[in-house]
């Protein structure tokens, strides 16, 4: 059975400080390692974007969406899916939120002032879904982390980005404790990064195609890393 390979946590230099490949770069990389798409997930307002914030709220806005933009554009060209997504940065916890796109982010900058609670309620009003990224990576007990499982729809248990073992088999306990669905992503910010992510049965082609996998616990496998 032929199986489809996703990223579902990925970043560029367009849109987040920390990563040196741009959007049409990623696109052409995964295309060549056998994915059959990505999600561009660039940190926002909150956390290390690349988009100055001394711009308009809609000149921001334009300035974070040029990574994924173009990713979609190269993408289209070579044969590989581009979904949009952002990585968000609350109370020292990330979350990668999906289904949601440009013009419901120029019509709620007040997303920018919300506390957890309200913001994802404001999330799942209008339609988005909230994973819970690499919730670990700085902790090595489970009593580490305050649980929010009320603030989140998935939890990512396996992320590229965590350096040891530990952190995703950690991920993976909070989500059986708390009974969520659960993905994977690389987090890739650099070409040298390790790429994972999730294999599938039938083709994404929208955003609210992952979404229902992972809600669904659809997902066949989630590639694991080499972690020492």
């Amino acid at each position: 059975m032929k199986l489809y390979k996703y990223d579902t946590h990925v970043h560029t230099r367009e849109g987040s400080a920390c990563a040196d490949f741009s959007g049409r770069e990623q696109a052409r990389l995964y295309k060549k390692l056998g994915y059959d798409g990505i999600i561009i997930t660039d940190h926002f307002y909150n956390g290390n974007t690349a988009v100055s914030r001394r711009l308009s709220w809609e000149q921001w806005v334009d300035g974070f969406m040029k990574g994924y933009e173009e990713a979609l554009k190269e993408g289209k060209e070579i044969g590989l899916s581009v979904f949009f997504g952002w990585e968000e940065s609350i109370k020292g916890m990330d979350f990668l939120i999906y289904g949601l796109g440009k013009e419901w982010l120029l019509a709620n900058r007040d997303i920018l002032y919300m506390d957890l609670h309200t913001h994802y309620q404001k999330i799942k009003e209008c339609g988005g879904y909230v994973v819970h990224a690499h919730p670990y990576r700085n902790r090595r007990l489970l009593a580490d982390l305050k649980p929010v499982p009320e603030l989140a729809d998935a939890i990512e248990i396996m992320n590229g980005g965590n350096k040891e073992a530990l952190f995703n088999q950690l991920a993976a306990e909070y989500a059986v404790k708390w009974e969520k669905p659960v993905t994977g992503g690389s987090d890739a910010h650099h070409k040298r990064d390790r790429h994972g992510g999730i294999l599938v049965e039938a083709p994404l082609l929208t955003i609210q195609d992952y979404i229902a996998v992972v809600e669904k616990k659809r997902v066949e496998e989630i590639i694991p890393f080499t972690i020492k």
